[in-house]
Order: structure tokens, then sequence, then C-alpha cells
């Protein structure tokens, strides 16, 4: 097979005019796309690109030698070293300096084509580059994908906090070639507890189930991993049965939160009262006689002692309402540290009902006809238990 050496029109910046010879395109390349041939001792290895791969390098030298270089490398000129740092090319580059010198000169007699990317440009978007070209001319798996989100995500805050951007997601879909609504299923998913996170990367889970349980509690995301665990999957009614329990959960955390930030107010209150009463009584205390006569000062005095001393009790009440709240809050956390074997068998069950009832339903006229009151009778009967263990929740708590 004849060896193919790089044409100077193959570029990841498209392809040139193809009016003219060789020549011609080579002086395009040069002028529009900033393209030279360097040598490979003037190029070095960027950091950044550490978190990708670099196996299969021999196998990619031979593809070298046999189709030629396919693809150019991308670089940026540092000044201080007189070098030039790679952005995108590091496996090529990696290939072609484990040549035989004698084959790397035969291929590369004027160095390696290289398109030599703005001195200026800021480290943030180097890193921005970086990525974007590595995602461009790689098979990458699910764990990197989310890194690229990831890192992508942290260097688009700060530049949104530059005021050089407004929609991050947006940024992020136009570098990795996504929808914006596909990064913000990436993004959903790095709220994931570790042991889901781990199903997803070894394609256990899809993306759109991480961005569903993503968005719930960490004790609704471990009774949808225990139900994988036993089954292999989760049934969509199982998963808005879950979610619901946790909405429900999160509604009264809110509550709780609510009840205490307007105790505590009303405490910062009644302690300003108090620290206002004692000033008062200390400021009568030591007034002469000329301004007031003895019996009127300790009337008045009597009479501030106690309202202080009833803002007080009332401080009182209020710090130990807060105390039981706090209590109960702790004690509803341990009880519902993880959905329980039995709700999730709870949950199967219901499942299983409204499956029953889907086909009954596509089956007979007649059970499609009552299909509003049956699903009445059976949310009837859930609701009634629900409430039941709320009950008992808040008695054992009182």
């Amino acid at each position: 097979m004849a060896k193919k050496t790089f044409a100077a029109g193959m570029t990841n910046s498209g392809i040139l005019n193809n009016n003219g010879g060789d020549k011609l395109k080579e002086v395009q390349a040069k002028s529009e796309y900033n393209f030279q041939y360097i040598d490979k001792m003037k190029i070095i290895s960027n950091p950044k690109n550490e978190k990708y791969s670099q196996d299969g390098i021999d196998a990619l030298m031979e593809s070298i030698i046999i189709n030629g270089l396919r693809h150019n490398l991308s670089v940026i000129y540092d000044s201080e070293k007189e070098q030039y740092r790679l952005v995108s090319g590091e496996r090529r580059y990696h290939a072609i300096c484990k040549m035989e010198e004698k084959q790397y000169k035969l291929l590369f007699p004027t160095g390696i084509p290289c398109k030599v990317e703005k001195s200026t440009i800021s480290e943030l978007d180097e890193e921005i580059m970086l990525i974007s070209a590595n995602h461009d001319v790689r098979e990458t798996t699910m764990e990197v994908k989310r890194w690229e989100v990831s890192r992508l995500k942290e260097l688009y805050e700060a530049k949104k906090f530059k005021g050089e951007i407004k929609n991050i997601n947006a940024e992020i879909a136009k570098q990795l070639n996504i929808s914006e609504r596909q990064a913000r299923k990436y993004t959903t998913a790095e709220k994931l507890i570790p042991e889901l996170s781990e199903l997803l990367n070894a394609n256990g889970i899809d993306l759109n189930q991480a961005d569903k349980f993503g968005k719930l509690d960490e004790d609704a995301q471990q009774a949808i991993l225990n139900i994988i665990n036993k089954k292999g999957t989760i049934e969509n009614e199982e998963y808005q049965s879950i979610k619901k329990l946790s909405e429900d959960r999160a509604l009264e955390v809110k509550q709780y939160k609510e009840e205490l930030t307007i105790a505590a107010e009303q405490i910062r209150k009644h302690e300003t009262l108090v620290k206002h009463l004692e000033e008062k009584i200390q400021s009568l205390q030591k007034s002469t006689g000329s301004e007031k006569n003895k019996e009127n000062l300790e009337d008045e005095i009597k009479y501030i002692t106690e309202a202080k001393n009833r803002a007080e009790k009332e401080k009182a009440k209020l710090e130990s309402r807060i105390e039981k709240l706090e209590s109960q809050q702790r004690e509803k956390e341990k009880l519902q540290m993880a959905i329980s074997d039995s709700e999730l068998k709870k949950i199967s069950n219901i499942a299983k009902t409204q499956q029953a009832l889907s086909i009954l339903e596509n089956s007979f006229d007649t059970v499609k006809n009552n299909k509003a009151i049956l699903k009445e009778d059976i949310d009837l009967k859930i609701r009634v238990q629900l409430l039941r263990d709320r009950i008992s929740d808040l008695l054992d708590n009182i």
C-alpha cells in the first residue's frame, strides 16, 4: 500500500478552496488558518490533557505510517519557553514521537502540520478549546463526557462571573455539539448518590433516568437504588411513587424550617424587649426624687419588671418550642433515613395495581367507563394508609 502524507488543505477548520494546485492550498492554509509545519522537538505536551486516555499509541503510530496524518495538531506558542504547547492532538503527537527518526523524517520532512492558535488566548479559553477539541476527535466514555460537562461548567461559571457570557448551558452545548437540554441533564446527573453515579458510568442507567433521579433527595435515590439492585430495573410507576414520597418529605422539611424561622425571629424580638426593659429599670433606679416621687418610681419599676418577666417567660416558651421542633425534625430524619422494605413493597404493589388497572381498562369497555371510580378507590386507600402512618409518627413525637 502506498504511503500517504498529510495534505495541507485537510484541517479541522474545514475544506479549503479546491481551485488551484497543492501549492495554492498550502498558501491558503497558512494565511487563513495560521497553519505551520513544526518540528516535534519544539512541541510540548499539555498537562490539561492528562484527563484523557493516552492508550493505543502503537496502533495509532502504525495507522499514521500507513494512512498518513488525517488531522493536524492544534498548538499555542509559548514565548517564554519558545515552544508550542499542544491543545489538540496529544495521542497523535506521542504516536509520531514513537516513530524511528528515519520514518519521521520521511513522513514529516518539514515538521508536523499544526494549526497555531492565538497566543493571547486566556487560560480559561485555552482549556475550553482543549476540551472541545478532544471531544470532537475522541470516542469517550460516559464518565469522561460527564467530566467534560462538569469542567466546562466550572470554566464558564468563571467567565459568567466576569460578565463574558450569560447562558452557561448554551455555551456547553455549543462546545460539545449537544442540545442545551442534554447539557442540563448532565449537570443534574452530578447530584446522584455515588452508587447511582457509578451505575450511570457503567451504563446501568441512562442519562434520562439520571436526570430524573438526580432531582430527588438522597433517601429517594437510595430507595431507587435498592429496587434496581433487587430487580435490575425500576418501573415508572415505582419511580413516581418514590418521587411523591420525596416531594412530601421536602414539603414537610420546608414547613419545619419556616416554623423554626418564625420562632427564632420572635425570640430575637423578645430578647430586644428584655434588654430595653432592663435598661429602663436601671435608668429609673438612678432617677432622683426631683423628677418623680418615690412611690410613683417604685410603681413604674414594678410594672416594667413584670413586663420584663413576661417577656422572659415568652422567650423561654419559644426556645422550648424551637427545641421541640428540632427534636421532632431529628426523629423524622431518623425514621425517614431510607424508605423501608415495607414501603418499597407497598410501592411495588401500587405499581402492580396500576398496571393491572391499565390492562383492564384497555381490555374491557365496562371497566374503562368506571376508570375514575376505580382509581379514586385505590387512591383513597393509599391516602388513608399514608395519613395513618403520618398520625402514628406525630403521636410518637408528642
